[in-house]
């Protein structure tokens, strides 16, 4: 245990990690949110004076935007409508199920779409943002670079309180007088904070029913044990929205020191965009709370070069830290060499676009029941016009006639992932949600993750692929993961598993190393590393305590344990 503190201790103080980074070419000029009349600190909307500031940097390549510390105020009427629709009750019990749509219509904060060599230097300002939005859009970027800027909402998009009775079927939360609650408010999930593994309560309560019996005091149906007393709790009042920076169809992203303590969705979500870095990022509650953002900290789907963290920390959001992966596409027609696709996963893309396949990329042509492999089409038309969700390609390359037993999966958009020196502490679900190839996992610290903390798959139900090949995890510290929402298996560590209807004796997963891990936890998990329909697999020197076996295995092919 000393030796697990001590790793956990080196890695919350990283700093100065070197990375690869590709500057802006030929700066022309460089200027500050000052120029156009911001003025940090002084309580006033700064919003039409940073307007102009991404403005001007979308009409100039190469220039360097200079945002001096301090709080910047960010608004917008329609912003401002939404937020107060959602809360009053007007969207209804659930909002995302209508603005969580495609292409619904939202509010860009800072639209810096269709930049070219652009650095922001933000020194640590924050943007107080009021309304609900997404405060920074990347989209048609190329060569952005965005460093030191902290991004938080006035009224946070959820609500916090603390449980103070627990009766047998229920518990009494008083929640804070700066967030005012009502009958009407949509509350679709409650989440707790578990002070006893150091993260979010097990399983999480989902549109439970209440009674408002006093000022903010509220009545939840639901069962809790009663150590939980006095536990954090928060009430986010949608699932997903708009993400905190949007990066959609772009080229070397750099984000470095960038802070989320809040969003109405997730903190980042790039998609069908290449080569993006991500250094020292922390998604993390701000000061006095203990939860984040509603969902995903950050989410890239669709993407493809590499995709890199490192020295990142997470805690207390509503879902993963990170997903990866591409989508399966739904055949629905077939005239000649002409194919209509429909993704029909439970949320669309989380960009809210259509994933829309280029000529001349690969599609696998893929099993439904099995997730098997069985063959390979090359794009060589694109018919495709917004807001439509379908999309039509021409294929070279024969589809079976039974082609509704079939997705395609595009496999020119995987990108290469990265993830390392980072800490994952305190969160729903999985920290790290891997289905894309060529992996590391490397020298990072997992702690209170209500599910398995590093889960490699690929997924039928949720339209989420593909297989992994060339997966190296090594050197990681996981303590008291893996037991709630969100566990795979059994397992509290590592779940290198399959979710297709008829698994049966396939192997997809090809390549693992997992290697010098700790695993420590509390005795409810059934092993620390569950390994599943996957081949070519060496497990070397990894230290598991308090499972009730080290490591389950099925459906392998030429494992190797030292």
């Amino acid at each position: 245990m000393k030796k697990v503190l001590l790793l956990i201790a080196a890695t919350c103080t990283l700093s100065g990690v070197s990375m690869a980074h590709t500057s802006p070419l030929h700066p022309t000029k460089v200027i500050s949110v000052l120029d156009f009349g911001a003025k940090p600190n002084d309580g006033k909307d700064d919003t039409k004076a940073l307007r102009k500031a991404a403005q001007y940097c979308r009409d100039n390549q190469g220039t360097t935007l200079e945002m001096p510390a301090g709080i910047y105020q960010l608004r917008d009427t329609k912003a401002e409508k939404l937020e107060k629709d959602v809360l009053s009750g007007k969207m209804g019990p659930n909002p995302e199920e209508t603005i969580f749509t495609p292409y619904y219509p939202y509010v860009s904060g800072l639209d810096f779409s269709g930049s070219k060599d652009i650095t922001i230097h933000a020194n640590g300002a924050i943007l107080l943002c009021e309304g609900w939005m997404e405060p920074i859009s990347l989209i048609d970027c190329i060569n952005f670079t965005l460093e030191g800027l902290t991004i938080d909402y006035k009224r946070k998009p959820f609500s916090e309180g603390r449980v103070t009775e627990i009766a047998d079927d229920s518990f009494t939360v008083q929640f804070g007088s700066e967030h005012k609650i009502t009958n009407e408010i949509p509350i679709p999930c409650l989440m707790l904070w578990d002070n006893q593994i150091g993260g979010i309560y097990r399983s999480p309560f989902y549109f439970p029913k209440r009674e408002l019996k006093g000022n903010n005091l509220v009545q939840f149906k639901g069962k809790l044990p009663q150590y939980m007393k006095g536990a954090a709790i928060a009430a986010p009042h949608s699932f997903h929205f708009r993400p905190g920076i949007l990066i959609l169809r772009s080229t070397n992203t750099h984000l470095e020191g960038v802070t989320i303590h809040a969003q109405c969705g997730m903190g980042i979500v790039g998609f069908d965009s290449r080569d993006i870095y991500i250094r020292n990022l922390a998604v993390i509650p701000a000061d006095g709370y203990t939860f984040s953002t509603n969902t995903d900290a950050t989410h890239f789907a669709c993407c493809e070069g590499v995709l890199s963290f490192d020295g990142c920390m997470f805690r207390g959001q509503g879902d993963d830290a990170t997903n990866v992966h591409g989508y399966y596409h739904d055949i629905t027609s077939v005239e000649k060499d002409m194919v209509t696709l429909v993704l029909k996963a439970p949320t669309f893309t989380h960009a809210q676009v259509a994933d829309v396949p280029r000529v001349g990329d690969k599609m696998e042509i893929v099993h439904i029941a099995t997730l098997t492999v069985r063959g390979e089409a090359e794009v060589t038309e694109v018919i495709h016009e917004a807001p439509a969700t379908e999309v039509r390609v021409r294929l070279k390359g024969k589809l079976p006639e039974n082609y509704q037993e079939y997705y395609l999966f595009n496999t020119s958009k995987l990108p290469q992932l990265e993830f390392r020196r980072s800490m994952v502490w305190g969160n729903l679900a999985r920290g790290v949600l891997v289905k894309t190839r060529n992996v590391k996992i490397e020298d990072n610290i997992f702690r209170g993750c209500t599910g398995t903390a590093i889960h490699v798959g690929a997924e039928s139900n949720w339209k989420e692929g593909t297989h992994t090949k060339n997966l190296t995890i090594s050197n990681n510290v996981i303590v008291n993961c893996g037991l709630g929402a969100g566990r795979q298996y059994g397992a509290s560590g590592i779940a290198v598993v399959i979710g297709a209807p008829d698994l049966k004796d396939t192997t997809l997963h090809d390549g693992v190393t997992i290697s010098g891990n700790t695993i420590i936890s509390t005795g409810e998990n059934d092993c620390g590393i569950a390994i599943y329909n996957t081949r070519n697999i060496l497990l070397d020197n990894n230290h598991i305590k308090g499972c009730k076996q080290g490591i389950a295995t099925q459906s392998v092919e030429n494992l190797t344990i030292k």
